[in-house]
């Protein structure tokens, strides 16, 4: 009983409104700081891609390869930004599962409440561990633990970002889809005036922008920029590409999620 008391203390203070608003402002302002910050200096680092003086481009060169230290000088800061950005997010996502489930007791509401926010909590675990096991450690990681055979996953790095970026895509469809079964969520839990623009802006994101990029990037070529596929690739065949509107996409979807959160707490701080 003492240790679930404790757990029950710690489940309270993290979701404690306070808390959870300033771990969402840390959390949009160290994902959003690492990626710009890593991006210029990436892009201002001379060596660049195979030593080219224009850089890191972002057209040619995978997002983790802004932890990669052959591409940039500091690739600590986006490998720390995607660490410290999956451990912030944690108080925003289980204060979300309040607002799913709300007033109601059916068990199928707090089921796909539960349901949502484990897949959110995967998705940060593997956001997390993407920044852990970086391009660089992934090279390590893979000479002692290799999984080479299982021939859909080359690397370890490439298995912990699969997990994010699916299990982000599963919890936004499922997000998108109880704002339209459960219309008091936006309308009474959070106090949304034109809920249906909310509504409309979230499906069109969750269950087809998305899911294109997600599709495309899976399903194009898995090259490297030393491979010159630009040259013989065309753009649409690009994965960096569709990988970047990929991660801009899931950026939007979580920040406006727990944005709405915020704004639920801020609603409860004016009474």
């Amino acid at each position: 009983m003492g240790f679930k008391n404790k757990l029950n203390d710690f489940h309270q203070l993290i979701t404690n409104p306070k808390v959870v608003k300033l771990s969402w402002i840390a959390a949009t302002m160290t994902w959003l700081s690492s990626v710009i910050i890593a991006l210029l200096i990436a892009q201002l680092d001379p060596a660049g891609p195979s030593y080219d003086p224009a850089g890191f481009n972002p057209a040619i060169n995978y997002i983790s390869d802004l932890g990669n230290q052959d591409l940039t000088p500091m690739p600590i800061i986006i490998n720390w930004g995607m660490m410290n950005t999956a451990l912030l997010m944690i108080p925003p996502t289980l204060y979300i599962k309040k607002i799913l489930i709300g007033d109601d007791s059916k068990l199928s509401r707090k089921l796909l409440a539960n349901l949502t926010v484990g897949c959110m909590l995967i998705g940060m675990g593997g956001l997390f561990f993407t920044g852990v096991i970086s391009e660089d450690v992934g090279e390590v990681w893979d000479n002692l633990f290799p999984i080479g055979d299982w021939y859909w996953y080359p690397s370890w790095h490439d298995l912990v970002a699969d997990f994010a970026f699916t299990f982000f895509l599963i919890s936004g469809i499922l997000v998108a889809s109880q704002f339209i079964i459960f219309p008091d969520i936006l309308e009474e839990k959070i106090g949304i005036e034109h809920s249906t623009r909310v509504r409309i802006l979230f499906v069109i994101n969750t269950w087809i922008l998305i899911p294109i990029f997600y599709y495309m990037f899976y399903t194009v070529p898995y090259l490297w920029y030393t491979d010159h596929f630009w040259t013989f690739l065309p753009w649409w065949q690009w994965a960096p590409v569709w990988e970047w509107l990929l991660m801009a996409s899931q950026t939007v979807y979580l920040t406006s999620v727990t944005l709405l959160a915020v704004k639920k707490i801020n609603r409860e701080l004016e009474k």
